[in-house]
């Protein structure tokens, strides 16, 4: 399962659709032909926060910040190098890539009427350079102010940055302090401030006009210029209980666009309706078993997480096939490389190309390693720190008994599976594993507290194998990323990231970068990888058609992207 801010699978759980019912979704879409219901996650408490730049926000969880927050530059994150102007028409980087320039769209303008300039542009990369609760973009710090012309903005780096150039395109556009005619309740100033859905000004093509504990409605901005005037004139987004409800609504056709994984989704889902029903699930990228590497974590003084030994054992004893297989009902691929690069980065992968076990160590492999690393069973058949090494790797006292859980929500069905699967067979080769599962809320903010021993999440995904790589090694100090859910501090790894953003992908200079940092997956394992999740998208041509597909493959496809709003500018009405 990959998603970029939901979930997805089925889970044999309750009939019933949260707390909407069936027939006002049936009589909404009736009513309102033009107004699309979509599912981007379940499980969360809606709350009237949408600040794109809170991660505890109802519009963060639910992925809903593309509807009305828009980036300066589309990329397609299904083609490398493929990309679309939006709020800006260009972006260019100089000889040096220390400094890129952006040429702003004419057309542009806040969902108040007033034109959206170069100006507000520099005022929120100086905002988020000054104030790192904004920067939820991963992009470093300035070296020095944004300038900014009539039509241009310049960002200037201490360091080269070619290869973040999706990141800098990427960057949602907010209004922050200093931006003109935005009113003061409107502006955008804390990662922890409350934005009501009312006093939301943005620079997307919908608007958050509706809001209660049940459903959330979007309705087109009225001054949205960047295309013409969208077809879909409104979104609405149910709360969903569980998968199980979210997917009986998408079948009965209460809901035109998912993201869910359908177990038989041929017979279930397609064959009821097989003119308008459709599924697409491209390769995203890889999931992992991200572990929190601080002694502070929750069973950080006994869970041995902290020796890299330790977590290498527990990535090799992992049956990767049984979790595509069973717990992704065999639509994603076991992961094959210890560097985390996904199979459309093949050409990157070099020596760890195919160096994974798929169906994990066997006891006496695991026991042959541990026992090396200082590592003994107890009295209860689990792994203990005994020797000197694993005393000194993992800080703790000898004879703790090594044991942690897999934490994730209960609402992710296919999470849910997996992390029962690789506890089983970690238990199998002794190693003491617990599972827990928690709200989908509770989660979000677990993660961002670091309030976890190790759990099951996507990665960054996209073309650009620096994406990847600095979602789980980046230190938001020094790369400017915004995630090190794990507390890994490696500075070897910093240093690497900043000389690999510095050279033009597919270089040999990239190249050089990219099999050091692969080393680093390997041996020191932050996170391991144990799938390569697809772009969960399930869809219905009944009412409307543009919808990505195998053969249109021109951004992100499912609902739980930063594309979305591009994606429903480009729907119209189905006519057959």
């Amino acid at each position: 399962m990959k998603k970029k801010f939901l979930s997805s699978g089925v889970a044999i759980a309750t009939l019933t659709i949260g707390l909407v019912s069936t027939n006002g979704l049936q009589s909404g879409a009736v009513s309102n032909p033009t107004v699309l219901t979509e599912e981007t996650n379940v499980g969360v408490t809606f709350t009237n926060n949408f600040n794109p730049a809170d991660s505890q926000s109802t519009s963060t969880q639910m992925a809903t910040n593309g509807l009305s927050f828009e980036p300066l530059i589309q990329y397609n994150s299904l083609k490398p190098g493929v990309w679309y102007p939006w709020l800006a028409t260009k972006e260019v980087f100089n000889s040096t890539g220390q400094k890129v320039t952006f040429t702003m769209n004419p057309k542009a303008v806040w969902s108040n009427g007033v034109k959206l300039t170069a100006q507000d542009v520099a005022n929120e990369f100086n905002a988020m350079s000054t104030n790192g609760s904004l920067n939820v973009f991963g992009v470093p710090t300035l070296a020095a102010p944004a300038t900014y012309t009539a039509t241009t903005v310049t960002l200037t780096y201490t360091t080269p940055q070619f290869s973040n150039r999706e990141a800098l395109g990427g960057v949602m556009i907010f209004p922050v302090t200093g931006d003109p005619g935005i009113p003061a309740n409107s502006i955008i100033t804390s990662g922890n401030q409350q934005l009501m859905n009312t006093d939301v000004i943005g620079s997307g093509p919908y608007l958050p006009t509706g809001y209660s504990g049940q459903l959330l409605k979007y309705t087109a901005s009225p001054h949205w210029n960047l295309t013409k005037k969208p077809y879909v004139t409104g979104v609405n987004i149910p709360y969903f209980a569980s998968n199980q409800a979210a997917t009986e609504a998408l079948v009965s056709h209460q809901l035109d666009w998912a993201g869910n994984d359908i177990p038989q989704i041929q017979t279930t889902f397609v064959g009821r309706d097989p003119k308008h029903n459709h599924f697409y699930y491209p390769a995203g990228s890889t999931v992992t078993l991200w572990f929190n590497t601080s002694l502070s974590a929750p069973s950080g003084q006994r869970s041995c997480l902290h020796d890299a030994n330790f977590r290498y054992a527990i990535s090799m004893a992992m049956d990767r096939n049984q979790l595509a297989s069973i717990g992704e009902t065999g639509f994603a691929k076991p992961a094959t490389s210890s560097s985390g690069m996904t199979p459309s980065q093949l050409a990157y992968q070099g020596k760890y190309k195919n160096n994974l076990p798929l169906n994990g160590w066997t006891l006496k492999q695991v026991s042959k390693f541990l026992l090396s690393k200082g590592y003994t069973l107890d009295s209860s058949s689990y792994w203990q720190v005994t020797g000197a090494a694993a005393q000194k790797a993992t800080q703790l006292q000898q004879g703790t008994e090594c044991s942690f859980s897999i934490q994730d929500p209960t609402g992710y069905s296919d999470y849910a599976e997996d992390e029962q699967l690789i506890s089983a067979s970690l238990q199998g080769v002794h190693i003491n594993v617990n599972t827990i599962g928690v709200t989908t809320g509770q989660w979000n903010t677990n993660i961002f507290t670091h309030n976890f021993d190790a759990m099951i999440h996507w990665g960054a995904g996209g073309t650009n194998p620096y994406s990847q790589f600095e979602n789980w090694l980046g230190d938001p100090a020094n790369t400017g990323g915004s995630t090190n859910y794990g507390e890994y501090a490696n500075p070897a790894a910093q240093q690497i990231l900043v000389a690999m953003a510095a050279t033009q992908l597919g270089t040999p200079q990239f190249q050089a970068q990219a099999n050091k940092l692969s080393a680093i997956m390997t041996s020191d394992v932050p996170a391991a990888p144990i799938l390569y999740g697809p772009d969960w998208d399930v869809y219905s041509t009944a009412r409307f058609t543009g919808w990505v597909t195998p053969s249109n493959q021109y951004a992100y496809p499912g609902p739980g992207g930063n594309s979305v709003g591009f994606v429903l500018t480009r729907l119209t009405k189905t006519t057959n």
